[in-house]
């Protein structure tokens, strides 16, 4: 089924305006990074909680920028779950570090103290959180482990913008020292292509604004007639993971309506949670107390899932599984471990629409063609 009765897993938000503010941008001469992404940092900053953000490219050039800033490379370990995003695993075998496959727990689909700390070593030099679905994995224990192994914990919070952990928002939270967030189309806070990272220590956050764009200092690169500076020193080589002022317009654009976006996520996503506890077959995913779900999608897991994904499938509902376990891609040289909690998940993860465009007779839908079985 298609067209108008057709409910999409993803779907990308046009803001109002965008089109202006694009084609402001291209009659002004200047697409490429300037001014508006300085623009769009400011205003992304009070919605995310913290003073500063580093505004990239993609999510996976912010989670390179972290991995930098902590010091992984070439000989280094850095634990993460196998399920998780290829943009969230990639990073790590393009700085050439080896990655440690971490169990999840099958109630959550997310990593946590129990399932790292045993794959520590003393190769080991950073913990990468992947966030389920837009729920949250627990930050305090990880945090706790973290520190006592001298590890830095990155919070890759690419599916949980609008997501909260204690009561703060997940950039804020205490415990991870990089907290990384994604802008690709299919987020609520869609642009198409673009990330953010946001650095526990405001020293992280001046270098790593720098290695963005090459390793320049943008404040001495030019001199005042815009001439280049000789004497502007390059003292660490970067990388080209800026934003553009296109990406920027088109952000500066979709950040007013982010909030009720997100909101409308995290009220299916209760629905959900109330609707769909009973249904033989199913197990919903257990939730933190200490969390509120951005609710990205609904994640749970389904017996016969390929048998659900087509019922849905029949009457216009998209759903699929969320991602596929990277432990098996034979980029990575690390070695195949045994991951049981991995296994049940895997065999089950299911995601279901959840999103902004669903409105409350699309959710009853979903519900009554999940409820009459499979």
């Amino acid at each position: 089924m298609a067209g108008d009765d057709a409910v999409p897993l993803f779907r990308f938000h046009p803001p109002p305006g965008a089109a202006a503010a694009l084609e402001d941008v291209l009659r002004g001469g200047h697409p490429a990074a300037g001014e508006l992404v300085a623009k769009f940092e400011h205003g992304l900053a009070p919605l995310l909680g913290v003073p500063d953000v580093v505004a990239t490219s993609d999510r996976s050039g912010a989670l390179t920028l972290a991995l930098r800033l902590a010091g992984v490379g070439p000989g280094d370990e850095v634990i993460l779950p196998a399920l998780c995003c290829t943009a969230t695993s990639m990073p790590i075998a393009n700085v050439f570090a080896t990655p440690r496959w971490a169990d999840v727990d099958p109630r959550t689909g997310m990593v946590d103290a129990t399932t790292v700390a045993p794959l520590v070593t003393p190769r080991t030099r950073a913990i990468v959180v992947y966030h389920w679905g837009g729920d949250v994995a627990d930050l305090d224990a990880l945090g706790t482990l973290a520190r006592a192994h001298g590890l830095v914990l990155i919070s890759e919070a690419s599916a949980a913008l609008g997501a909260s952990w204690c009561g703060a928002p997940l950039a804020a939270a205490a415990g991870p020292d990089f907290t990384i967030f994604s802008f690709y189309a299919a987020t609520p806070l869609g642009i198409g292509e673009g990330g953010a990272l946001c650095c526990a220590r405001s020293e992280d956050a001046a270098v790593a604004r720098r290695c963005r764009r090459y390793g320049i200092d943008p404040v001495t690169f030019r001199l005042p007639n815009r001439d280049l500076n000789p004497a502007s020193d390059i003292p660490v080589a970067g990388y080209n993971f800026a934003m553009t002022n296109l990406s920027a317009a088109l952000g500066l654009a979709q950040l007013p309506h982010v909030p009720r976006l997100v909101s409308r996520h995290q009220d299916n996503g209760r629905f959900f949670d109330a609707a769909l506890s009973d249904v033989a077959g199913l197990a919903l995913l257990k939730r933190d107390p200490r969390a509120r779900s951005a609710y990205w999608v609904y994640a749970m897991r389904a017996q016969r899932r390929d048998a659900l994904v087509a019922k849905l499938a029949a009457v216009g509902i998209g759903a699929q599984r969320l991602h596929v376990r990277n432990d098996r891609y034979t980029c990575f040289t690390a070695t195949q471990c045994v991951l049981p909690g991995v296994d049940r998940f895997d065999a089950e993860n299911l995601a279901i629409p959840c999103g902004w465009w669903i409105d409350d007779a699309a959710r009853q839908r979903i519900v009554a063609t999940i409820r009459s079985g499979w």
